[in-house]
């Protein structure tokens, strides 16, 4: 976590150089005021005893930190592979009103040790300019939280792909077969760019299955994906299906 506030401070940098010089700025996709921003930081880890012991620190120490600092919803996921995988990771999921807020998140040095950090900071969509809270049914530990991170070739291909969501309409579709989505954003500063990140839920996995057979099938979304404009958008899709902590907000 030592780097995590260098990292965010040369985060806040890169998009102010963004917003006063790029070509993203004139888009009309990114040219509205924005609404939130989001960061989410992934904590990777080898065994399992170190990620039982970083989740004990997230819910005994840094998620009420984060409550005191002002952030009034955290999310914390694991994702359904940890059992399995030799990457295991954290996600902390935080909702910020500005970017001043970012200084608020700050590192602990009481923090357990971790193989790797990641940063991601974002801007919502203009179509979903704040997050939702999820309604969902059901046992908490059956709840999935979807994930997905769509990396494009050129930037002009990642407008295409925002222009779909927003303008296309389809936040709207997400929205009419109530997927439960929590927030829609574009990367701002990260590893991996031009990509936005999004994040869905459901009852269960039975559900998530049911909804995207539904989306796949529905008459608005083969005319949508049908259109010239909006071939070849996607050159990477991450798909991170993910559980949430007992402490986690959402």
């Amino acid at each position: 976590m030592k780097n995590s506030s260098l990292f965010l401070s040369f985060a806040c940098c890169v998009f102010a150089f963004q917003l006063s010089f790029s070509a993203f700025s004139q888009a009309p996709e990114l040219a509205k005021k924005p609404g939130e921003y989001y960061q989410i930081a992934v904590y990777h880890v080898a065994t399992k005893g170190d990620l039982d012991t970083l989740s004990q620190f997230f819910k005994s120490v840094y998620v009420p930190q984060l409550h005191q600092a002002g952030f009034a919803k955290v999310g914390v996921f694991f994702p359904v592979t940890n059992d399995t995988s030799r990457d295991k990771r954290i996600y902390v999921w935080v909702p910020l009103k500005s970017l001043k807020d970012v200084n608020k998140i700050v590192p602990n040095r009481s923090c357990p040790r971790y193989a790797r950090l990641e940063n991601n900071l974002m801007a919502a969509f203009t179509d979903a300019p704040h997050y939702k809270l999820p309604v969902l049914k059901g046992a908490h530990q059956d709840h999935i939280y979807e994930l997905r991170s769509y990396e494009s070739l050129t930037e002009d291909k990642y407008l295409q792909k925002v222009k779909m969501f927003n303008a296309g309409g389809e936040v709207i579709l997400f929205d009419r077969l109530q997927f439960n989505a929590i927030f829609y954003s574009h990367v701002i500063a990260g590893a991996r760019m031009p990509n936005l990140i999004y994040m869905t839920s459901f009852d269960n996995m039975a559900s998530r299955d049911e909804h995207w057979k539904t989306f796949s099938a529905d008459p608005e979304w083969k005319r949508l994906s049908g259109l010239p404009e909006y071939q070849k958008t996607v050159s990477k899709a991450d798909i991170i299906l993910m559980h949430a902590a007992d402490y986690s907000d959402l």
